[in-house]
């Protein structure tokens, strides 16, 4: 059984998708409390990772060390997804608190639960 855990970034394989939802291969943090992803469900709750810089106020900015990605990028708070976990393909690294506090704090903002 792979050890899936909050704060940890994955490459998922997101396709297909329908509108604006991020697509392809790309990496994604999860999310979902540690009870969840170690419990019985298949799925996990992530957020995708992009490397382009759009300024929103929701993206929470990483460096490349810090995810084990080659590129600095940007956490995508407002877009937030249930995703099987068989879509999950390779751990890349994970975030330290302080990030995923930050992580935490936008999607409070986005969800009204300041």
């Amino acid at each position: 059984m792979i050890l899936l855990k909050r704060g940890d970034i994955w490459f998922a394989n997101l396709d297909p998708v329908v509108g604006n939802e991020q697509a392809g291969k790309r990496p994604v943090l999860i999310i979902s409390v540690d009870a969840f992803n170690f419990g019985g469900a298949r799925m996990v709750v992530v957020v995708p990772l992009t490397k382009r810089n759009k300024r929103q106020p929701l993206h929470v900015p990483v460096k490349a060390p810090e995810t084990g990605l080659t590129v600095d990028s940007y956490i995508k708070t407002e877009d937030i997804r249930a995703i099987s976990k068989e879509r999950l393909i390779s751990k890349t690294g994970e975030i330290n608190d302080i990030t995923f506090r930050e992580v935490e704090i936008r999607i409070k903002r986005l969800l009204g639960l300041e």
